[in-house]
């Protein structure tokens, strides 16, 4: 028994160092009824199950011989094989016929006669084959185990794609590495291809004396990523190769130059840091034009101021770092050159960086630096804000930077007259280069209650005292949504704000003919001061209203502190959906705003402010998730004209994945950036085969008639790899940026290049 334990602890353990050798027929016969050990048998290593049709030994000292369906436990690893030999004296073991061993970390080797010294260390293979992680496969003619941790392959295949037809038959897989020479270093957790050759569908492409790359089993390594080849009418010919730096378990670094024919190379790079209380990315990039090239001439018809050239960058960062258990320390900052600088090396946050909104392309970008304390219903904020604005009239003297912005909240953790109570209080310093400088103090207490009666009626009843204080300096200089005033360079406001109110809301459910319906009307009655709103209170936080249902019972519907809801006023709305056995749903609500007397709080491009407010509702309907349409939608009180449209219409079936989008705006707000556009986007894709796909992307801007954007993409994708190209006619124009025709190649291959 002493022996057979041995046995078969020699041959699991070296065997399972080895992984190489000729894919066998077909790599999906591995260990498939490989049973689970049980807990005692995993804690106990000497403990070995070791069976086989039969056993046999001539004489005494002699070979030990097990044939016939030969399996070996030894913890979580298995092996099988049709034969094994182990002779004492020569203290070596032999297994053979379709051998196959699998490890603690589910990689199993595969082959058709193995050979091992007893010390466990050294050992050969031949015609061996071996599944990896991520589905990678490794084989050769020949396989050597070194030391226990090196094992080197003579002509040798890799790749991660399946080899195999889902009948079992061999296919050619989509990429492959042949080698001459492979090691496999599982110390330094690397594979090594000498005098390789890279196969796409069996066709050589690519001849490399040494490439390495990382093994399967490693989730982050230094390496190469798949490089950004494209080309395009403002950069040239242009390709971005990054390198990943694995600098420790905790950071690392990615630097990805683009080097363009035009301008020359952007030096671009992001480091990340992540610990147990903290984390930190920050990403920046540079490039000096100065002896660039000369750029093409503009197509005809086309005009632009040439920009100089110079040094040009742009930097990223947003991290934050716990001190103690109620403290935080933050910050997201984003800073370029000059206004056309991201359009123009087509630059964005990516990665950990990304935004749901790119702020780049909304001509404006916004640093923010924040120390937080919480703790139980206490919380307090310290931010400072630095904007930057990426349009050709922006002014930096004029634009605003917050330093501080303090808020304080506290939420009583017991009831108040039935209901929850708090108290808030904001500081807000505006400083400018050359402007008006403010202050403003704000403090309030609110109060809600929630009453649900048998009937099932909801009532809200709700309350708020509110009181700002301003301090306003340079008032002659002007800011940049007003201009400067003549007479008392520096004004003192203060205003005095209580709002009270109830809401009524009655949500009724029913089936009717097979649909499960849910009505809700709902009305808010909003009692404030009128006529609080004046000049005297310059407006710089609240200049951006969105007006639609969801927001229409927000009792004061102004975004910051600097406008204010007054007067008397009632909301009115009414939701419905309808809902079918057969997947088709139907939802929809309207509402408006009626008040006493107007207001002058918000721009009248906004569609609030009169008696009569516009009319805001949706309509969405959906099939299944096949088919379906989202509305939302802003109609004048007066004539029936819609000036706010959003719509969205998708379909999904079979092959086919489009939709299309509608944007309709007839707000004009100079200060809120805001100006009439119409605008149409469609997007589809058409699946062609299993694995090849076209798709096309358009934007185009109806009220100019003119295409903003268009996109046509061709894309394949398997289980080992992706690849697209896409070309791209942006026809963005500002002073130094010209319309751009550009095309983009991208591929990824796993494990290779991931």
């Amino acid at each position: 028994m002493n022996r057979n334990r041995r046995i078969a602890r020699l041959w699991i353990t070296s065997a399972l160092a080895g992984a190489g050798a000729v894919f066998s027929p077909c790599l999906t016969a591995y260990a498939q009824d490989a049973p689970n050990q049980s807990s005692d048998q995993d804690e106990e290593n000497d403990e070995v199950l070791f069976e086989a049709n039969s056993v046999t030994r001539d004489f005494d000292n002699g070979p030990i011989v097990a044939e016939g369906n030969v399996r070996a436990f030894f913890g979580a690893r298995y092996l099988r094989a049709d034969r094994l030999i182990y002779d004492p004296a020569t203290d070596i073991v032999v297994a053979e016929g379709q051998v196959s061993i699998t490890d603690e970390d589910l990689e199993t080797a595969f082959a058709g006669r193995v050979e091992l010294s007893g010390d466990l260390r050294d050992g050969i293979a031949k015609n061996f084959s071996a599944l990896l992680a991520n589905n990678a496969r490794l084989a050769a003619d020949n396989a050597v185990q070194e030391q226990g941790a090196r094992t080197i392959l003579s002509r040798a295949v890799y790749t991660s794609c399946d080899v195999c037809k889902t009948n079992g038959d061999k296919k050619t897989p989509t990429w492959r590495m042949k080698a001459v020479r492979v090691t496999r270093d599982k110390e330094r957790k690397v594979i090594r291809f000498r005098h390789a050759y890279f196969e796409l569908k069996g066709v050589p492409i690519l001849y490399l004396p040494f490439i390495q790359v990382p093994d399967p089993s490693v989730e982050r390594q230094s390496g190469f990523l798949p490089p950004q080849i494209g080309a395009s009418s403002r950069l040239g010919f242009n390709i971005e190769t990054p390198y990943y730096l694995a600098i420790s378990n905790s950071q690392d670094a990615t630097f990805f130059p683009k080097f363009t024919a035009n301008d020359g190379i952007l030096w671009q790079g992001e480091y990340r840091r992540r610990g147990s209380k903290g984390y930190h990315v920050l990403s920046g990039g540079i490039i000096d034009t100065e002896n660039s090239p000369e750029p093409p001439p503009p197509a005809p018809g086309d005009s632009f101021e040439e920009s100089t050239p110079g040094v040009r960058w742009h930097y990223f960062g947003k991290g934050y770092r716990d001190i103690g258990e109620n403290w935080r320390v933050s910050y997201d900052f984003e800073r370029v050159s000059d206004n056309d600088y991201l359009r123009q090396y087509d630059v964005e946050r990516r990665g950990d960086l990304r935004q749901e909104l790119d702020r780049g392309r909304t001509n404006q970008l916004r640093s923010n630096a924040r120390v937080a304390w919480q703790k139980g219903g206490n919380s307090l904020t310290f931010d400072t804000y630095l904007f930057q604005g990426l349009r050709a009239n922006d002014d930096v003297s004029t634009i605003p930077y917050a330093l501080p912005l303090i808020n304080y909240r506290h939420d009583f953790r017991s009831e108040v007259a039935g209901g929850r109570a708090s108290i808030n209080a904001n500081i807000a310093s505006l400083y400018r280069t050359s402007g008006v400088d403010s202050q403003r103090f704000t403090a309030s207490a609110s109060w809600d209650r929630d009453i649900i009666t048998r009937s099932g009626h909801r009532f809200q009843l709700f309350a708020e005292a509110r009181g700002d204080a301003y301090f306003f300096q340079d008032l002659d200089e002007g800011t940049e949504i007003l201009p400067g005033a003549p007479g008392d360079p520096t004004r003192f406001e203060t205003r005095f704000v209580p709002s009270a109110g109830v809401e009524w809301s009655y949500p009724v459910a029913r089936t009717l003919g097979g649909a499960r319906l849910l009505l809700e009307p709902r009305v808010q009655l909003v009692a404030s001061p009128a006529n609080v709103d004046t000049d005297d209170i310059i407006n710089e936080d609240s200049q951006s209203i969105e007006f639609d249902y969801a927001g229409l019972f927000d009792f004061n519907k102004a975004t910051g502190y600097d406008a204010f809801e007054d007067g008397q006023r009632m909301n009115v709305g009414i939701s419905a959906s309808a809902k079918w056995d057969n997947g088709l749903s139907v939802e929809g609500s309207v509402g408006q705003q009626f008040r006493l007397q107007s207001t002058s709080a918000f721009d009248p491009s906004s569609g609030l402010g009169e008696t009569e407010s516009d009319i805001v509702g949706t309509l969405n309907v959906r099939y299944k998730g096949l088919i379906g349409i989202e509305n939302r939608f802003r109609v004048d009180n007066g004539f029936g004209e819609i000036l706010r449209a959003e719509s969205m219409a998708f379909f999904r079936a079979g092959p086919v994945r489009t939709n299309v989008s509608y944007v309709r705006l007839n707000e004009e707000n100079v200060n809120a950036n805001l100006v009439r556009r119409e605008e149409l986007t469609a997007r589809g894709t058409l699946k062609l085969t299993d694995n090849w796909s076209v798709g096309a992307a358009w934007r185009r801007d109806l009220r100019g008639n003119r295409t903003i954007v268009q996109d046509f993409i061709i894309g394949y994708q398997d289980d080992c790899s992706t690849f697209g190209i896409t070309y791209r006619r942006d026809r963005t124009r500002s002073t130094n940026l010209t319309p751009d025709n550009a095309v983009l190649l991208t591929f990824t291959l796993n494990t290779l290049s991931e």
